[in-house]
C-alpha cells in the first residue's frame, strides 16, 4: 500500500496553526505566572483567560492532527479561527503592539488560503472540490 505525500499547502497551514498554539500556550504560561504570584489584577478574569487559551491549544492542536490524517472535519474550525483571528486582531494593528498583530493577521491569512487551498480539499476527500479528472 503505497502512502500520498501531504501537499504543500496542507504542512503550511498545519504549521501556521502551530505557531498559533505556541502563542496560545504562552498566553496561558503568562496568565498562570501572574496568578501563582498573586501579581494578577483581575484574578477571575486572568483565570478565565487561561482557562480559554488552554481551551483553544487544545481544540487547535486536535484539529491540526486530525488535518494531518485527512479528516474533512477538521478544516472547517481551522479555517473558523482563522476568520476569528483576523477580526479580533487586526483592530491591534493600531496600538502598540501592532507589528506583533500584523504577523498574526498576515499568518491568519496565509493559513486560510492554503486551507482553503484545492490540494487540501483533494486531501480531505473533498471530491467536489477536485472536479473534472484532468484529460
Amino acid at each position: 500500500m503505497m502512502s500520498r505525500s501531504r501537499p504543500p499547502a496542507l504542512v503550511a497551514a498545519v504549521s501556521v496553526v502551530v505557531v498559533e498554539v505556541l502563542a496560545l500556550l504562552g498566553v496561558l504560561a503568562l496568565y498562570g505566572v501572574e496568578l501563582l504570584r498573586g501579581a494578577a489584577a483581575d484574578a477571575v478574569g486572568a483565570t478565565a483567560t487561561a482557562a480559554l487559551a488552554a481551551a483553544l491549544a487544545t481544540g487547535l492542536t486536535l484539529c491540526a492532527r486530525a488535518l494531518l490524517t485527512g479528516r474533512r472535519w477538521a478544516r472547517a474550525p481551522l479555517l473558523t479561527w482563522q476568520l476569528f483571528q483576523v477580526v479580533l486582531t487586526a483592530p491591534l494593528v493600531t496600538g502598540p503592539l501592532w507589528p506583533l498583530a500584523v504577523v498574526f493577521v498576515l499568518l491568519a491569512v496565509a493559513a486560510g488560503v492554503c486551507l482553503a487551498s484545492r490540494p487540501v480539499s483533494v486531501w480531505v476527500g473533498d471530491d467536489e472540490a477536485a472536479g473534472p479528472p484532468v484529460s
